[in-house]
């Protein structure tokens, strides 16, 4: 009777640890992961004197950050219930927006860590987002080619020119069909309409990906991969400034960028990276990189924060990409969208971004297809939920550009 009631106290809380593991890899939280190890070491402490002290002192070690990574688990939700500008009614805050869970497209199956950073496998991919008041917001298909880029069309085998298409979800077709993005309708409208014979025959080239930036871009045209184009098209925005800063969470992995004194980028490795942290199994690495503790080290260590700084390199990436495309003999168009005026919270405006990479030699496009990007028409964004471009936006981007390099 001794021994069952001194094994009961470490079997309640080894039955505990096993609850909070399965919560840990159910809801992918570090944090009930750290609680489930500090109560599984407890139950181990209870169980044996071997180690004792050893034990204490990691279980202290594990306690602190379970506690850390549970308070920056809040921290979101309580900025949230701060008082806004009432821009947003309570009604539109109750809507949100959500993948179907039979889609296959954001998900362990569609990505991998490549040498650009997140890039899809190859293969076709349901792709389906709705909201939660019933709207369906896209149903479709991705299909990824065996280089992990998305599929353009082939227009004979005697393709005479070639353009390039870098950029982010904009550029890949984010819930639009692979014969709705900007790159196919170029392709489609060169190729089979007279206003596009003296580029007929055309080949299309699609480089971008879902939360991409223009480093990965120029990543692209300094890789090994075949890029030879007549024309490198970048569809980009200001916004891309953070990617390239390395400030989003989703920049993990990809090309890091120094700017130098002569206004050009160098490759300075990888953005938030510790170099073990991608070398490390995957079952681990998605671990660590989904710990507030860890993203906040690196914001701390790894990020320019700056927007000034960040707009800085990204000038110099574009500047470093139209360099690199002079080298190569080929010419470097950039489709600019402006972000909203809000975006802004340094000494840059959209006029000002677009200032500087007209300074620089670049031909210049105005893609924001409205005088403001809050003004843009609704026929040309998905959902109020989800902004990026429908099909229609693309082919008035496309039929932009068609007219741009006819010129």
């Amino acid at each position: 009777m001794k021994t069952l009631n001194k094994l009961l106290f470490p079997a309640i809380l080894a039955a505990l640890a096993a609850y909070l593991f399965f919560n840990a890899y159910t809801q992918r939280s570090v944090a009930s992961f750290l609680w489930a190890f500090s109560v599984a070491l407890l139950a181990v402490a209870a169980l044996t004197s071997f180690l004792r002290n050893a034990v204490i002192t990691t279980i202290s070690i594990v306690v602190t950050l379970a506690i850390a990574e549970t308070a920056l688990g809040y921290l979101p939700a309580l900025i949230a219930k701060k008082p806004d500008s009432g821009i947003n009614t309570a009604k539109d805050k109750s809507i949100f927006a959500y993948f179907d869970s039979a889609q296959t497209y954001n998900t362990p199956a569609y990505w991998h860590l490549g040498q650009f950073g997140s890039q899809p496998k190859p293969g076709i991919f349901t792709a389906k987002k709705v909201a939660s008041n019933g709207d369906v917001l896209y149903d479709t298909i991705f299909t990824i080619g065996p280089d992990g880029f998305r599929v353009t069309p082939k227009y004979g085998d005697k393709q005479s020119h070639r353009i390039n298409f870098l950029g982010d979800s904009f550029t890949f077709g984010e819930g639009v069909s692979d014969n709705e993005t900007m790159a196919y309708y170029v392709g489609d409208l060169v190729n089979s309409q007279q206003q596009g014979a003296k580029w007929a025959p055309l080949e299309v080239k699609n480089y971008g990906i879902h939360g991409w930036g223009i480093h990965q871009g120029l990543a692209v045209l300094q890789s090994d991969l075949d890029t030879k184009a007549n024309l490198n098209l970048v569809l980009t925005a200001p916004w891309h400034a953070s990617r390239v800063g390395c400030a989003d969470f989703f920049s993990l992995g990809s090309p890091k960028y120094q700017l130098q004194a002569d206004g050009l980028v160098k490759r300075d490795g990888y953005c938030r990276s510790f170099g073990w942290v991608e070398h490390s199994p995957k079952a681990l690495r998605g671990l660590i990189t989904s710990s507030k503790v860890f993203n906040l080290i690196q914001d701390s260590l790894l990020v320019t924060s700056d927007q000034d700084k960040q707009l800085e390199i990204y000038l110099g990436v574009l500047k470093t990409m139209a360099a690199e495309s002079k080298k190569r003999g080929e010419d470097l168009v950039v489709g600019f969208i402006k972000a909203d005026d809000q975006w802004f919270v340094g000494t840059y405006n959209n006029e000002k971004v677009i200032e500087a990479i007209k300074g620089m030699g670049i031909n210049v496009i105005d893609m924001t297809l409205a005088e403001k990007n809050e003004l843009l028409d609704r026929n040309y964004y998905i959902h109020e939920l989800d902004k990026h471009p429908t099909g229609a936006a693309n082919l008035a981007r496309a039929k932009l550009l068609i007219s741009n390099i006819t010129k």
